[in-house]
């Protein structure tokens, strides 16, 4: 639901009037010097507007919270009210929870940004960007569901270019992929699963996933990416695969989805993930997905 026709009273309850002539003043932002508060001038009164009632004017095309239940790395077959747009950002730290503060921020990690455009209910268009190893992905995917077999489901085809894991080169080529969803079972429990195949290692992937809604719009969530076929690759070389998984908890808020977890990998795309990694060290990082609506 879109917040764009109820700002007001989130905002005026946040703005202190230094001086008021007229009890509905028009407020327009002016530009300015930086300042710890924003400042706002009317045709009288002049306004100082807190960070936070800042955030939510400017914001007032948030939609308020996510009709899906989004994951880290695994895709569900868009709910999101067409046309929206979705900015996300995913890292993941190199070091184990268990290294000293502060090393275990400061050590670097792993990112992912993207843009999720929904064109019209059902379709949608995203592009990626993963920082290390180099990877771009542009995907599109149609949506349908099927209410008596209790499910949604979505057809995906990705063009990625991808960085050697050995060397500089770059390799391009398709991923296509079928991303499914159960409707709630008792109400709160969202099973969700991808299939994929890689046009490049010429290889079938699945990832699988748990969303539980255990209070309000606060969720546990899990995914796992059985290593299919499992043998020594040119990545790990020496060492036998194990299966990837990540386990964590999100919210939402205010057109924000957050999602903080713990993974056995530091890849985040299914390409990769399907694969497997070298052993189970474990990884933390987060999610964040914010969602406006037009």
């Amino acid at each position: 639901m879109s917040m764009s026709k109820q700002p007001r009273p989130l905002a005026v309850a946040l703005v202190h009037p230094i001086r008021s002539h007229s009890p509905e003043p028009v407020v327009t932002l002016r530009m300015g010097e930086m300042s710890d508060a924003a400042n706002l001038s009317t045709e009288g009164p002049v306004m100082k507007l807190s960070p936070c009632a800042l955030f939510l004017i400017l914001g007032s095309s948030i939609v308020f919270g996510y009709d899906e239940k989004s994951m880290p790395d695994l895709i569900v077959p868009e709910q999101i009210t067409a046309p929206s747009l979705e900015v996300n950002v995913t890292h993941r730290f190199y070091r184990e929870p268990t290294a000293m503060f502060p090393d275990n921020f400061i050590a670097g990690a792993n990112v992912k940004a993207g843009l999720r455009y929904a064109i019209w209910q059902g379709l949608e268009v995203r592009a990626e960007y993963v920082f290390i190893p180099k990877e771009f992905t542009i995907d599109a995917g149609y949506s349908m569901s099927f209410p008596r077999l209790f499910l949604r489901a979505q057809a995906y085809v990705q063009y990625y270019g991808a960085q050697s894991d050995v060397s500089t080169n770059w390799n391009y080529n398709a991923l296509y992929r079928v991303n499914l969803q159960s409707t709630a079972i008792l109400g709160r429990i969202y099973p969700v699963a991808n299939v994929a195949f890689d046009g490049m290692s010429k290889k079938f992937g699945i990832g699988t996933g748990l969303d539980v809604m255990v209070w309000n719009n606060i969720d546990v969530i899990g995914e796992y990416y059985p290593a299919l076929g499992k043998r020594d690759t040119l990545l790990y070389t020496g060492s036998s695969l194990v299966n990837c998984f990540l386990a964590g908890v999100g919210f939402t808020t205010l057109g924000h989805h957050f999602m903080i977890n713990v993974s056995n990998s530091r890849d985040m795309t299914m390409r990769r993930l399907m694969r497997g990694t070298a052993d189970n060290t474990l990884f933390y990082g987060f999610t964040i997905q914010r969602l406006f609506s037009f």
